[in-house]
């Protein structure tokens, strides 16, 4: 158990140079001078201009490879998925496994009971949007997720004006979120110093006088912008399926 905690918890720049992605946009991730870091940083270079930069992801779509003799190996299709799991995890603050094979079960039953005919990975991707520490870290009001998960366990934030401290808290359409107002200006900084794209999905409310975020109905809104890379969400749902 040690070593698991150990490892869920290792440097943060570590994994994204073993994921081959900048998961959480980090800007940091351009001022390392090591050779090791250039590959990475061109990667994200190309995805920062601006044809790359606002083109939606359909994480509703399945990905086939262009080649069909590319990654077809089972070495290779295990590979991808455990990566796809893992960007996932780190994105959403570093999630543990178990937690994440609980939403995939809950978004399964979700579905049984679910009368529009949703699809299961959009209900699995509305459970992680509707989390606290997503919200605040969605309306710019904390740089990381990591960061908002901090700001709710030191008991800093209200949902109908009743102190959470627990980042997995599920919002329902209509509750209103308030932050301590003796930290209104780390606010203020953090919403200047967080990047202006993506910008807050449509189903928040967000009034930055105040520093109060109402939340809507999440099932009417589009986040194919919220993502700057595709979630394989197909290939973490039956990961997690099969165990």
């Amino acid at each position: 158990m040690l070593f698991l905690k150990k490892k869920r918890f290792k440097p943060l720049y570590k994994q994204l140079l073993k994921l081959r992605e900048n998961v959480q946009n980090r800007k940091r991730l351009l001022t390392f001078k090591k050779k090791k870091w250039e590959k990475l940083q061109d990667f994200y270079k190309r995805k920062l201009k601006r044809y790359r930069k606002f083109k939606p992801q359909d994480q509703n779509r399945y990905l086939v490879s262009k080649y069909p003799s590319k990654g077809t190996s089972y070495q290779k299709k295990h590979r991808n998925t455990l990566l796809a799991s893992k960007r996932f995890r780190l994105f959403y603050g570093g999630l543990s496994q178990s937690y994440l094979k609980n939403q995939v079960r809950l978004a399964l039953s979700k579905r049984g009971t679910n009368k529009q005919n949703t699809k299961t990975d959009l209900l699995f991707l509305e459970i992680f949007e509707s989390r606290l520490d997503t919200v605040l870290y969605r309306s710019k009001f904390n740089v990381s997720m990591r960061g908002a998960q901090q700001f709710i366990a030191h008991g800093k934030v209200r949902v109908n004006y009743r102190t959470v401290q627990r980042k997995t808290f599920k919002l329902t359409p209509g509750d209103l979120i308030t932050i301590d107002p003796n930290y209104s200006s780390l606010i203020e900084k953090n919403v200047i110093e967080s990047p202006a794209w993506p910008i807050p999905p449509k189903h928040l409310t967000i009034n930055y006088k105040t520093m109060q975020i109402l939340f809507g109905d999440i099932k009417n809104t589009n986040i194919s912008t919220a993502f700057s890379f595709n979630l394989n969400l197909e290939k973490i749902l039956v990961n997690y399926l099969r165990h």
